[in-house]
């Protein structure tokens, strides 16, 4: 199994270097998938590297044997073929196809300048560009693909993001990941991730959820969607909270920031506010536990259905009303069960399906009986 090569990069050489490195990698055939999302991560940030990386490829291929043959297929019909082998991903820079002369190698004697020579180079420039433009679509069609993650009932999943980022999601949660030159954007769909943002400055990290957008640079923080309201939790470091119509980020609003140890909820009620928040409380579930405090009945039951395919049903709105405060572990509803079988007046049934428990509420004693 082939492992992923793009991390022993060194980022702090110069550009021409890492163009060389990258050349090779991928010339080599040894490149994943993982390393072509990389290389058109790192090639589209600037012009330099696009430059740089055509210049190492065209050096390499001049210092080839001539006695490398190449086919006499025109150059805009190889350039078009490579093209369309990977469909309309994006708009391509054109291959260069003026003749390659003495000024692009100085070392060259004047004799190597021969028409031979410059047809030679000419197939050379013309490969090169098949082969740079369909290496490059290769890499920005995986990289511009958005990437989905999904987790069923009572499943947690962590990510790691090409750019180094830890996704972690919650059960029944998704997120949809776009990863661009200039901004990374994830999408949550539906429930709950933690994100652990790797530091880049020049591309901001941005998480919609509904109407909602946060933004980060380098930190750690939760958002929890609901059908009705988005929780914004930050662990460490600092994030700006955008609400705007359609959860566009063009401007509309002013960016609300929030600190570690901070909160906000989003509703459709104005004024909202943040609040000091338990971090410890409000990450929890990464534990598997739910941590409840002064949170009424029917709440706690709806959380609990979130992590469990047994359904606890409530049909008392006076029973739903009460509120509670306790731990308890997010895959044992039975405990939660076994709770409310202690106060007075309630009676837990097991349905038919044996999936499903039905908690009323009686003027007497109380009966409890559960499936086996």
């Amino acid at each position: 199994m082939q492992r992923d090569r793009h991390y022993e990069i060194d980022l702090t050489a110069p550009v021409t270097e890492q163009a060389s490195w990258w050349w090779v990698l991928l010339s080599e055939g040894e490149a994943t998938s993982a390393d072509r999302r990389a290389f058109a991560e790192w090639v589209v940030r600037s012009p330099e590297r696009v430059e740089a990386f055509l210049q190492a490829a065209r050096v390499t291929l001049a210092l080839k044997s001539d006695q490398t043959r190449w086919p006499d297929t025109p150059v805009d019909e190889l350039i078009r073929t490579a093209l369309e082998s990977r469909g309309d991903v994006a708009s391509l820079p054109a291959a260069n196809r003026r003749e390659t002369t003495r000024s692009d190698y100085p070392h060259e004697s004047s004799a190597s300048n021969s028409p031979k020579r410059r047809l030679t180079s000419m197939r050379l420039a013309a490969a090169l560009g098949v082969i740079t433009l369909a290496g490059i679509a290769t890499g920005l069609y995986e990289y511009l693909s958005p990437q989905r993650f999904v987790t069923s009932i009572g499943e947690q999943r962590s990510v790691v993001l090409s750019d180094g980022s830890i996704v972690t999601l919650n059960t029944s949660s998704s997120v949809e990941v776009h990863m661009a030159a200039d901004r990374r954007i994830v999408k949550l769909l539906a429930g709950e991730a933690l994100f652990q943002v790797a530091h880049d400055t020049q591309r901001p990290f941005d998480v919609v959820a509904a109407e909602t957008t946060v933004r980060a640079v380098g930190t750690q923080f939760d958002v929890d969607r609901r059908p009705a309201r988005t929780t914004v939790t930050v662990v460490e470091g600092r994030v700006a909270v955008l609400t705007s119509r359609d959860g566009r980020r063009d401007g509309a609003g002013t960016p609300l920031p929030l600190e570690a140890g901070e909160q906000l909820t989003v509703s459709p009620q104005p004024g909202s506010r943040p609040v000091r928040a338990d971090v410890a409380v409000a990450i929890a579930w990464t534990q598997r536990k739910l941590v409840f405090e002064h949170r009424r009945l029917g709440e706690v039951a709806e959380e609990f259905n979130r992590y469990n395919r047994t359904v606890i049903e409530i049909r008392s709105e006076e029973l739903r009303a009460q509120e509670v405060t306790g731990v308890f572990q997010a895959n044992d509803p039975g405990s939660f069960l076994a709770f409310l079988a202690r106060i007075p007046g309630v009676a837990v049934s097991s349905a038919p399906d044996k999936r499903r428990f039905i908690v009323t509420q009686e003027d007497t004693h109380t009966t409890v009986h559960q499936s086996k």
